[in-house]
């Protein structure tokens, strides 16, 4: 998070700044702007404080579980400072649960995708024996976009279909399409779960939208 500073106005100013910068009169303010100033100035306050922990907290686990799974490999014959991908870490009991996972996001190259596109129509426009209506539709459904994006899984799951397809084109759409995957960049993403009463794992959720209130 970026640094912010908060503007919170007080009864202390005998003049107020409103949103295009003019300043108003204390006095001029009413009651409620002035309750909706200090309470909106305190949430904001402690809102910047939580995030705060909580971006210190996360960088303390991301440190633990790494030193946590270099420990792993090292007890156990693995490679030290290779890395890791998705790991699992329990207490001795197993009442509590640590995980870790990784998603790569993936994207294509635009070129790449629009040549392997053209490729397979190819493919299709040729027909396959009577089994062009089964692969069109598969491939029609691949590439149809959703928000303006392409499906990652249902283009890579093209790939799947090389051998009954059996086309030399077809190939070489499937090598295009390997040539334009991109991966940009890779988020890492912690949970931790707790045992109840009954034996099942609770997630202790550590964001918002998440969280029911009563």
């Amino acid at each position: 998070m970026k640094t912010l500073t908060l503007n919170v106005q007080t009864s202390k100013n005998k003049m107020w700044k409103d949103e295009a910068g003019i300043e108003i009169p204390y006095s001029r303010t009413t009651p409620f702007e002035r309750k909706c100033e200090k309470t909106v100035g305190r949430v904001a306050t402690r809102a910047m404080k939580i995030n705060s922990d909580m971006t210190a907290f996360k960088n303390d686990l991301k440190r633990e579980v790494e030193v946590l799974y270099e420990d792993f490999k090292k007890e156990n014959g693995g490679i030290v400072g290779k890395g890791k991908g998705n790991a699992t870490f329990y207490s001795f009991d197993r009442s509590i649960k640590v995980e870790v996972s990784i998603n790569e996001a993936i994207t294509f190259d635009e070129n790449c995708i629009n040549l392997a596109h053209e490729m397979l129509k190819e493919v299709i426009s040729e027909g396959l024996s009577g089994a062009a209506d089964w692969i069109e539709g598969i491939v029609l459904d691949a590439f149809a976009k959703s928000n303006g994006k392409l499906d990652t899984k249902k283009v890579l799951g093209l790939r799947k279909y090389e051998q009954k397809v059996n086309k030399p084109r077809y190939s070489e759409a499937m090598r295009m399409i390997d040539k334009g995957i991109m991966r940009p960049s890779s988020k890492e993403y912690f949970r931790v779960w707790v045992k109840d009463g009954n034996g099942e794992y609770i997630d202790v959720q550590l964001n918002f939208s998440a969280i029911k209130i009563d």
